[in-house]
């Protein structure tokens, strides 16, 4: 039998997961990183990004997260984070649309705080996108 870890990825708004899983892949504000069993503890900031995990069946879980936390230790994740999406909860044709307003927003001459909000909203829905085809890549 593999060795597991307990898994929590909590938003404000819902639990996203919790249970087993063998392994874990999240962002870092200085790359990837990814635990496993009896992982030493550690504590990092997560930037937007995706993450990953595998159930103890094999499955593979991605889903989008935005800005966050996780803390490990004694066999054990918790990732706290401002929104989590899992694949069939992003609506792509949404994303697209709110890139392209993004875009365009951006180059409209603005305050730089308007910049920075439009330049999130963008990326937030580029990753969800990227979550989108990443899990249509592992069910192939």
């Amino acid at each position: 039998m593999m060795n597991t870890l307990h898994l929590e990825i909590l938003s404000p708004e819902r639990a996203v997961y919790i249970g087993d899983c063998i392994s874990m892949v999240f962002p870092t504000n200085r790359g990837m990183m990814g635990v496993m069993a009896n992982h030493s503890p550690l504590s990092a900031a997560i930037p937007d990004g995706v993450i990953t995990f595998t159930k103890p069946d094999g499955e593979k879980i991605v889903c989008a997260v935005t800005r966050g936390m996780v803390d490990v230790g004694e066999n054990r994740v918790i990732l706290l984070c401002e929104s989590a999406l899992a694949p069939d909860e992003i609506d792509e044709e949404a994303e697209r649309r709110e890139i392209e307003l993004s875009k365009m927003e951006m180059k409209k001459t603005q305050s730089k705080k308007d910049y920075k909000l439009w330049k999130l909203s963008f990326d937030q829905s580029v990753n969800r996108l990227k979550v989108k085809k990443k899990q249509n890549d592992i069910n192939i």
